[in-house]
């Protein structure tokens, strides 16, 4: 993995956490202003969107960590901190 796909692999996740951030939010709207089954539903979606958020905050974390470990490792396989008179 390079810089690039690593900073596109990062960016996607965080837009995904925003997009469900908007859509929490936009039921929580929704939710405010009916009653009855309608308010009941809204309620339902507002909840499964916060077990996605959370979700995806861990997707987050792990894409960090993932992305991390193989720009390390990308670094270390192109600079290998061996001297000239090592044998391979």
């Amino acid at each position: 993995m390079d810089a690039q796909s690593g900073t596109r692999t990062r960016s996607a996740a965080k837009d995904l956490i925003e997009l469900l951030r908007l859509a929490r939010a936009a039921a929580e709207r929704v939710a405010q202003e009916v009653y009855g089954a309608t308010f009941e539903h809204a309620e339902l979606i507002e909840r499964e969107l916060a077990r996605l958020q959370r979700s995806a905050e861990k997707l987050a974390r792990d894409v960090e960590d993932y992305v991390a470990r193989e720009e390390s490792a990308a670094l270390t396989r192109s600079h290998p901190l061996r001297r000239a008179s090592d044998r391979h």
